[in-house]
Parts: structure tokens; C-alpha cells; sequence
């Protein structure tokens, strides 16, 4: 029988190979397993996984172990529903691989209930917002490559990871896209329009002073590397902060505010769902939130006394 370490590795290892998981999100599982086992450590009163039988780990002590994740006494600060969930959905991905590979009996995790979550709206800017930020009447002050960024994420929808990945050979002047890699490296390609063109192509003018190593990513700091996310994050809050004063300022706001947009000016769900690299539908539907200017559009076009 092979140790709880070694199923572990095993595990992530099929994640990272056979599913194709993104760095980030392995990282995120090994540290939710980690605290697994430091939980069976501390309940066993054992270092030594040789003699845990995982069999023996049935649905009232992974209850026992997701109840200890709740409690604020045990922790600083109490796990969102929404932390939980993620933690209860790797304990169930991690039961049903080792189901898979016979290393269990059964599969306790399946019983697990996720917690009731609150969904709460995303953070967006408002049209007259983004005309106040990106206007051409020179309210805010922006430098050419701050513009070019939030251009694009605004004009794309794309994830932070993406745009500080995006490749100059992957964008398209001719027909106005790019070439993105998402989650699981999956491709897609997604439209830009003449706002972003021209606020691109002006960054790709100073550009080259910047690209010392030659470099094919299209964004570059100015010592000719490539961005890393903290750098687009305090991009994002300084240039947010001119226009808003919600909370998060995170290039994200823009990636909600680009689907509100679109879904409120009529655009088709599904072609919002392949734009922002969805899996499923149901995530895109957080979207179809009505906003106020849109019951007001409703109401002028469809009451009689408007």
C-alpha cells in the first residue's frame, strides 16, 4: 500500500499531464491536500502515512475535516463558501481518482454537500465610466502603454494570464484579433476593435525601445521583460481609482465589465461564452444581470407613459 505522499503526487501528476491543468490551479490543489493530510496527522496523532488505511477515512471524517475548516476558532479567519466549496471539490476529484485507480473501496468524498453560496453581482464600470477613462476629451491621463492595456482587456475580455502572455505574432491587424491561450492552453480566438487598434499600434511604436532580449510578447516592462501580474494589477488600480471608487480595482472588473456591456446592448450569450473562454454557459450567466441603464432602455421602450 503506497503512502498518502505518494498518492498525492501521483494525483497531481495526472492533473498535470492527463488534464492539463494550469500551474496556478495543480498549486492551488496541493495546497488544499496538504492541509488534508496535516488534518489526518493531527487527528491520528502520526507522521507515518504507511500505516493510514485511506479506506478507513470515511464521509464522518471528511465532515469532521471540512467542519474544522469552518470554524473561526481554528483559523484567523473563517473560509468563505466559496473557499469550501473549492476545497470539498478537490477532496471529491482526489476520492474519485483513487476510486479510478482501485486504491480505495469506496468513494466517501461523493457524499460531501457543497455549502449554500450567496451569488454576488461582479464589480463592472459603467459606460459613462469607461468613456471617462478612455474618452478621446483627455479627462484622465494615461500613459500610451496603461491605454494599450486596458484597451485590450476592455475591448477583449481576456484573463490577466492571458494578456501578460499574449505573443506580438498573435495578433492580427488584418481582420482585428488575437489568438489567445486559455485555461488548459485551449485556444480561442477573440476580436478587438479600432479603439484598441489604435492604442496598440501607438504602444508598438515605443515598443521596441523597451525590447533589449527581442522578445515576441507584445506587452514588455521597461527593462525588455514581460510583465508579471503584479505590475498589470497596480496598472489596473491606479488608472480605476481616476474613474471609481469600488473596492477592486483588478484587471477582472474589466473582463465583467466588457460581458455586461455586450449582453446589454443585445450581443448573443453564446458568442460572449467563446469570447471570455467559458466551459459551460451557466458561468457566462452571471452576466445577464439588468442593469439600471438597461431598465431604464426597457421602460422607455416598452411603457406606454415612458
Amino acid at each position: 500500500m503506497k503512502t498518502f505522499d505518494e498518492y498525492r503526487l501521483e494525483y497531481l501528476d495526472y492533473l498535470k499531464v492527463t488534464k492539463n491543468y494550469s500551474p496556478h490551479t495543480i498549486t492551488s490543489y496541493e495546497t488544499d491536500l496538504n492541509q488534508f493530510k496535516d488534518y489526518i496527522c493531527k487527528s491520528e496523532n502520526t507522521d507515518d502515512f504507511k500505516n493510514i488505511n485511506l479506506n478507513k477515512l470515511d464521509l464522518n471524517f471528511l465532515k469532521s475535516f471540512i467542519s474544522e475548516l469552518s470554524d473561526p476558532l481554528t483559523f484567523k479567519k473563517r473560509y468563505s463558501r466559496k473557499t469550501l466549496s473549492r476545497k470539498i471539490s478537490v477532496l471529491k476529484s482526489f476520492y474519485k481518482f483513487l476510486i479510478k485507480k482501485k486504491y480505495i473501496d469506496k468513494n466517501y468524498a461523493s457524499f460531501l454537500l457543497f455549502p449554500k453560496t450567496v451569488k454576488k453581482l461582479p464589480s463592472f464600470l459603467s459606460e459613462r465610466e469607461m468613456i471617462k477613462l478612455l474618452g478621446e476629451k483627455n479627462i484622465t491621463e494615461i500613459s500610451i502603454t496603461d491605454k494599450a492595456v486596458i484597451e485590450l482587456f476592455y475591448s477583449t475580455g481576456i484573463r490577466l494570464s492571458e494578456l501578460i502572455n499574449l505573443k506580438l505574432t498573435n495578433v492580427n491587424f488584418n481582420n482585428r484579433t488575437i489568438k489567445v491561450f486559455g485555461k488548459g492552453s485551449k485556444e480561442r480566438i477573440v476580436p478587438f476593435g479600432s479603439k484598441a487598434e489604435t492604442a496598440i499600434k501607438n504602444y508598438i511604436k515605443i515598443r521596441d525601445i523597451c525590447n533589449l532580449n527581442n522578445l515576441d510578447i507584445l506587452f514588455l516592462s521597461n527593462n525588455g521583460k514581460k510583465l508579471y501580474p503584479m505590475q498589470v494589477n497596480r496598472l489596473m488600480k491606479k488608472n480605476l481609482s481616476l474613474v471609481t471608487d469600488m473596492k477592486k480595482k483588478s484587471p477582472h472588473v474589466l473582463r465583467h465589465t466588457f460581458a455586461t456591456h455586450l449582453l446589454d446592448k443585445g450581443a448573443d450569450i453564446r458568442a460572449v461564452k467563446d469570447m471570455l473562454g467559458h466551459e459551460s454557459l451557466s458561468t457566462t450567466q452571471v452576466y445577464t444581470h439588468i442593469t439600471p441603464e438597461k431598465l431604464k432602455k426597457v421602460y422607455k421602450q416598452s411603457h406606454p407613459r415612458a
